[in-house]
């Protein structure tokens, strides 16, 4: 299982709290390529963290639409701060790494 996480320069502090909690691997797209709008999400995704500097709406909108209609969690971070989850309630995404 792994997470995806899209948009941001750095993720370290991602990646090391998701392998601390056993999480697997973490996979970044840099959300500032062209190609990125056409990648696939990774079949054995099991959440997505939208980082919002350096994304496009277009590819922020796909990510989100794709992982909710595998009935992924999804997670908007601002610079590292928790903003939103897709159904308007919190979610925060160190407290769900470190719950699994």
């Amino acid at each position: 299982m792994s997470i995806l996480v899209v948009g941001g320069d750095s993720v370290d502090g991602i990646k090391e709290r998701a392998q601390a909690g056993g999480h697997g691997c973490v996979e970044h797209w840099s959300g500032r390529k062209t190609r990125d709008q056409m990648r696939s999400m990774p079949k054995d995704t099991e959440a997505v963290v939208v980082v919002l500097d350096r994304v496009n709406h277009a590819l922020a909108r796909r990510v989100r639409n794709e992982a909710t209609r595998r009935g992924l969690p999804v997670f908007f971070q601002k610079r590292e701060r928790q903003v939103e989850g897709v159904d308007h309630r919190p979610l925060d995404l160190m407290c769900w790494l470190d719950r699994k």
